[in-house]
């Protein structure tokens, strides 16, 4: 490990332990190496030749969430995230990832046509389950753990996804581009038509970006650097060439990747930078988008007999706590349903998914995502509403294990039901 700019960015750290205090993981762990400043010293010693056995520091790196709060409270305000993800790229270079994730990120995820397939499989996998457990409990999502689930809960695939769901020739133009990413194409399609429907609210042009690879953010995160620049480079191409006003991205790491992390990968003066810095420019999350364009204006006063204080809004780490856009989704949601929101109880803790990480160790992120639910539970939340694709499969696998009457949900499907409700009462009249 011999990369300058990693060795600048660790320099920034001081070793006061303000990491510590606000960690996530510490509880867990209660190590360290568990911390920021732990990681730091790691790579230190590891720049130096002080230590030399390479696996042990992957592991160190690998055990993180990168959340960002340790970020966020730093008085050097160290990049603790770019550090993470440097250091691990740096050691995948010379120790190598698992290869479940070589395949799933450089053969899957960059492929829109094998993404589809997997998801295809994957749904006829699960009709050949025995569906022993009624549908009305929340736990339908259960695989047997001998097939590998672990207690684990999954959602139930749709046969087809969002964008196979679109008539040909429908939103192929328009002046916003919407990004729906993997999970809300494949795994919760209604995320995907609701965002779609309440943006094209907005009387422009919309567009949905077909044959988009995975944003990047999975296989970067775990330092596979090559499929990540794969991946995004493909996107930010073709993004740039369609040329829209706006793009608007439902989840929140998709739009982390495209508005900070792309530029890691594209930096100042190499061939792809410039796309970077359009895609950037333009990339929008969707609340924000909601609230500008008009849409929020059309929605409806909600109705009396709401029940106060039910709905609640979960902070994405990405979204709320590095990209700052937390106000806008509560604002959101105030117009939508009215006094049904409410402040959640621990709505700013992390919800432990981590992406891979929920994968490497689902023990851990299981507490920390049982926690979270626990928390908002007890302070009367019944619908959990976020904008993260990756903390809506956290929830509902964590609800599913201590609450199933909780929902879960995206945003725009409650902004989509406000917008729309009126013309759906009368439809049934």
């Amino acid at each position: 490990m011999n990369d300058p700019d990693l060795k600048a960015l660790t320099g920034l750290c001081a070793k006061c332990g303000t990491c510590r205090t606000v960690c996530t993981l510490y509880p867990e762990r209660k190590t360290e190496i568990a911390v920021a400043r732990g990681k730091v010293a790691l790579i230190e010693a590891a720049i130096e030749g002080e230590d030399r056995d390479a696996a042990a520091l992957q592991e160190a790196l690998t055990d993180c969430l990168l959340c960002g709060r340790c970020e966020r409270a730093c008085p050097n305000q160290v990049l603790v995230e770019e550090i993470v993800m440097k250091g691990r790229a740096d050691l995948a270079e010379e120790v190598g990832i698992p290869a479940w994730k070589r395949v799933l990120f450089g053969k899957v995820m960059n492929s829109p046509r094998a993404t589809e397939i997997a998801r295809k499989a994957a749904a006829a996998g699960e009709r050949l389950l025995p569906g022993t457990i009624p549908t009305a409990s929340g736990l339908h999502y259960r695989f047997p753990d001998r097939l590998g689930g672990k207690g684990r809960t999954l959602p139930k695939l749709p046969g087809t996804g969002f964008i196979e769901s679109l008539e040909k020739g429908e939103a192929t133009e328009g002046e916003v581009m919407l990004f729906v990413g993997c999970v809300f194409d494949h795994v919760f399609p209604q995320v995907g038509r609701a965002a779609y429907e309440t943006v094209r609210a907005s009387g422009n042009s919309v567009a949905v970006f077909r044959g988009a690879a995975c944003c990047g953010l999975p296989a970067m995160v775990s330092g596979d650097r090559r499929s990540a620049a794969s991946s995004a480079e493909a996107n930010v191409r073709r993004l740039r060439a369609a040329e829209p006003g706006a793009i608007v991205f439902p989840c929140g790491s998709c739009l982390l990747m495209f508005k900070r992390n792309v530029f890691s990968l594209f930096p100042k003066g190499t061939p792809h930078h410039g796309d970077a810095v359009f895609v950037a420019d333009r990339a929008v999350d969707y609340a924000s988008f909601i609230l500008s364009s008009g849409v929020v204006d059309r929605l409806p006063v909600p109705p009396k007999g709401e029940k106060v204080g039910e709905i609640g809004y979960h902070d994405p780490c990405h979204l709320t706590g590095t990209l700052g856009k937390g106000p806008e989704a509560r604002e959101l949601l105030s117009r939508a349903v009215g006094p049904a929101f409410a402040e959640m109880a621990g709505a700013d803790q992390c919800c432990g998914y981590g992406g891979t990480f929920n994968v490497r160790d689902y023990p851990t992120s299981t507490r920390i995502g049982e926690n979270k639910v626990s928390v908002a539970v007890r302070g009367g939340t019944k619908v959990v509403s976020t904008a993260c694709s990756g903390c809506i499969l956290q929830m509902r696998d964590m609800a599913a294990r201590t609450d199933p009457s909780l929902r879960v949900v995206h945003i725009a499907e409650l902004v989509h039901q406000a917008l729309f409700r009126q013309a759906e009462e009368m439809s049934t009249r």
